[in-house]
């Protein structure tokens, strides 16, 4: 019966329409994940990159909030007051109500800083700095999760390809103790060598299944990197971009990573603010002075003996805190110290900086060599396996020389692989260094073999 159901769907599929089933099978069909891609998606999705914007976010409404201590502030004020009786007086031989059992007053007052305003500017300058800083943590949240997303696909990339390699080498060595069974039948080859193609074929296979376990680890972190779906299959890009070298001056180059890091542009924001916060430390020993304009009505009150049912009157009103426990003053040494610390902070991320540079480019230098060395050692190694493999049958060699010529070229080739995920990922790691935004493989950044001051 269910054999039945699924022909019936089956069929119903073909006789639909074409491009119903065309659709069905690109569905089917997983989609090639690039290293743009994978990037894009990272920082699109990641929650580290949304809880850094989430930030931006309050801290340019703090700005707004700030900003708004300069202006005219209007209150209104509203009481009712009960009393146990009303109140009268004699006057003329008759009852005069002087206050009913209820009165009901409301005031209006406009006030605006004076002394204040120079408090209130700073630290609206103060806020406009701290969303500065959240938007270079917005930043810097944005570039780790983009390196971090070309980290983890060149991993996976590594991974897909070393199983790759290891199933190649299972499959050599399958087919070499095929091959001894084959001569051993006609009495070339001794039950000793037959039985070291069998341990070779053992140890082939562990190798696989530990590069099926590597790739599957590495496919996981690469899934959670850019937030895909459980059921979502990826499928990596075969081939890794290919470099074009471009010389830039290492000094130069650290001079870009002091400009654009986040780091060190965060770091002079901060001293920045410390400097501003200092200002506004000192600004507690300035009088309060400010101009206002009241307006009062009483709701409830008799006006007969001279009372105003609405008066409207200004002033200047001064308010100094003369003693506070010398908290002012231990609040202008925090600020001093805050700068202090500051300073420190910014010479040392400089320092981090230019050090990053440096190791990043050296790095780089020696994962080029290396690529260099490992691409030379593949087609040697696969050339001497070809050769080994002609003079093994002809009798020339072992078959202890034979399963060492077939271990030798695969090590040469996962050699190779790691040697260009090395070198794109040295690449990355030099741009993020002086202070790229997002990985690029089109050309890569190597600065020139200088003494960096």
């Amino acid at each position: 019966m269910m054999r039945c159901k699924l022909t019936s769907w089956i069929m119903l599929g073909l006789l639909g329409s074409s491009g119903g089933t065309v659709w069905a099978q690109e569905a089917a069909k997983p989609k090639v994940l690039t290293l743009a891609e994978a990037v894009n998606r990272a920082v699109t999705s990641n929650p580290a990159v949304e809880q850094a914007q989430a930030e931006m976010d309050a801290a340019t409404e703090r700005k707004r909030s700030a900003w708004t201590n300069i202006g005219p502030r209007v209150s209104a004020e509203y009481n009712e007051t009960y009393f146990p009786d009303k109140q009268t007086v004699q006057f003329g031989g008759a009852d005069v109500l002087v206050r009913d059992d209820v009165a009901k007053t409301g005031s209006l007052t406009i006030a605006q800083p004076i002394t204040g305003l120079y408090a209130a500017v700073q630290y609206g300058r103060f806020s406009n700095m701290q969303q500065d800083m959240s938007f270079e943590a917005l930043r810097q949240a944005k570039r780790d999760v983009a390196f971090q997303a070309a980290e983890a696909f060149l991993s996976a990339y590594q991974a897909q390809e070393q199983e790759t390699i290891a199933g190649a080498s299972l499959n050599a060595a399958k087919r070499q103790y095929e091959d001894a069974l084959a001569i051993q039948r006609v009495g070339r080859l001794s039950q000793g060598d037959v039985l070291k193609f069998q341990l070779a074929l053992s140890q082939a296979e562990t190798r696989a299944t530990q590069a099926r376990t590597t790739k599957y680890v590495a496919f996981a972190m690469l899934q959670q990197m850019i937030q895909a779906r459980d059921e979502e299959a990826l499928v990596l890009e075969q081939n890794l971009p290919k470099l074009e070298e471009e010389a830039v001056d290492i000094q130069k180059g650290i001079e870009q990573a002091l400009a654009q890091r986040p780091e060190a542009r965060r770091a002079a924001l901060s001293t920045e603010l410390a400097e501003y916060n200092k200002d506004l430390a000192y600004s507690q020993f300035i009088p309060s002075v400010n101009v206002f304009k009241k307006w009062d009505r009483n709701f409830g009150e008799m006006t007969a003996f001279g009372g105003e049912k609405e008066s409207t009157y200004y002033g200047i009103s001064l308010q100094w805190d003369i003693w506070s426990n010398g908290s002012s003053v231990f609040a202008v040494r925090e600020a001093i110290a805050n700068s202090n610390r500051a300073e420190a902070t910014r010479v040392s991320a400089q320092d981090g900086v230019k050090l990053d540079v440096i190791q990043a480019w050296q790095n780089f230098q020696a994962a080029k060599q290396t690529l260099k060395f490992a691409q030379t050692g593949v087609v040697q190694a696969e050339e001497a396996y070809r050769i080994d493999q002609t003079r093994f049958k002809n009798g020339q060699i072992s078959a202890t020389d034979l399963i060492l010529s077939e271990s030798a070229m695969s090590t040469a080739q996962g050699t190779r692989v790691a040697a260009e995920t090395q070198y794109l990922l040295w690449h990355f790691r030099l741009q993020r260094s002086m202070g790229k935004d997002l990985p690029q493989a089109q050309a890569s950044q190597q600065p020139q073999a200088q003494t960096a001051s």
